[in-house]
């Protein structure tokens, strides 16, 4: 019986190969893509482990194909359960033997298994505990019900010789590779977490500022090397302290949280919309000119003009004071491009906010001025107004 178990316990060193793999591939991606590298993955490794199996008599042998398929179904749901088992069903018949039947029973159960766990704990929305995996794992000695194919007398001897040795192998291969795959699974989406905090506005769900400076780079060297118009939107809710004054600051993130998804449904799938910091946007807007630019600048106005919020039953009204800048080329750097775009929105606040503004050439007057030409366009702003 112990040297039975010491064999069996060896065969789980497949495992850990399983969780070196999930933790370096499987975890990382996600989705539809990572379900199916997972039931080919632990499929496979169920493929390699029944290379090495135990015989506990001849025709009947075990090794860790089971665990390997309640912990793909658990983790990957119908996609990774179906792969990984038909890879290893399929294996099995191939290898022949008075236990196909059986072994191939034990894998369907692993895959009910597996599958009960994935939609009774949620694996799918990344909710799973340790706990869970411990309640899987007494459940996985659930397989050997597969015996009742065989003839009874082959089934109480294999009950009688090694069934102890079996489910305790078994449980500890479930909990030993479960635990690591939580692992990874919490690894992956902390760093997941760690890497948004870098690029996207925890508030209102958009870019950073960070982020934003880095689609204008790429923006401004594909404007270098193949000529490719672009244009940059600033915007700035109007008396936006007024409204965290008045209504509270929960109201004010409200607002801004309003605002991205305003800005985001006026946007094209290309756009870039992003929050620069407090009540300040900001919009790239690639393979658009300048005019084509004021036109999206100015149906966000309106629509954020027509916009209200209710709070505590009172209808709050914001407006935006939009700057679009100058034509890529009137620009020497992407620095430039921007601060002509905040010269714009400063020159909208001036006067009187709920306006469009595009910046004008620079020439010898000097960055500091916006100079009257065609595009130095201002929208009415008389109807501007909060409350």
């Amino acid at each position: 019986m112990l040297d039975l178990f010491v064999h069996l316990l060896q065969n789980t060193g497949m495992l850990a190969l399983a969780a070196i793999a999930y933790g370096v591939f499987v975890a990382r991606i996600g989705g539809a893509a990572g379900d199916l590298l997972l039931g080919v993955l632990f499929g496979c490794g169920a493929v390699l482990s029944m290379m090495a199996p135990v015989e506990l008599m001849p025709g009947i042998f075990v090794d860790s194909r089971a665990t390997m398929v309640i912990l793909s179904s658990f983790f990957g749901g119908p996609l990774a359960a179906l792969l990984s088992a038909a890879i290893t069903i399929a294996y099995r018949i191939y290898m022949g033997g008075q236990g196909v039947l059986a072994g191939s029973l034990a894998l369907f159960i692993a895959m009910a298994i597996g599958l009960a766990g994935h939609y009774l704990f949620h694996a799918d929305a990344y909710k799973v505990r340790k706990r869970h995996i411990f309640l899987l794992a007494a459940v996985s000695p659930l397989t050997m019900l597969s015996l009742l194919v065989l003839p009874s007398e082959l089934a109480l001897q294999i009950l009688a010789t090694s069934a102890l040795p079996v489910v305790a192998v078994r449980i500890i291969g479930v909990v030993f590779l479960g635990l690591v795959m939580v692992g990874e699974q919490n690894r992956s989406r902390a760093e997941a977490r760690i890497r948004r905090m870098a690029y996207v506005d925890e508030l209102s769900g958009l870019a950073n500022r960070r982020a934003f400076s880095g689609y204008l780079n790429r923006e401004w060297k594909r404007w270098e090397r193949y000529g490719e118009a672009f244009s940059v939107v600033v915007l700035d809710i109007d008396r936006f302290k007024v409204i965290n004054d008045t209504f509270g600051h929960p109201t004010g993130d409200q607002v801004i949280r309003r605002l991205g998804e305003l800005m985001i449904e006026e946007s094209r799938g290309a756009d870039v919309v992003a929050r620069m910091g407090g009540e300040e946007f900001g919009m790239l807007l690639p393979y658009t000119s300048s005019a084509s630019a004021y036109i999206v600048a100015e149906r966000i106005r309106a629509r954020v003009e027509r916009e209200e919020i209710v709070v505590d039953g009172e209808r709050i009204h914001f407006t935006v004071s939009l700057g679009v800048s100058a034509d890529v080329e009137n620009y020497a750097n992407i620095s430039k491009c921007l601060s002509g775009a905040d010269r714009a929105l400063y020159e909208a606040k001036r006067l009187g906010r709920n306006g469009v503004i595009i910046d004008t050439a620079l020439g010898e007057a000097g960055e500091n001025e916006i100079k009257p030409g065609i595009r130095g366009l201002v929208v009415d702003n008389s109807r501007a107004r909060i409350g």
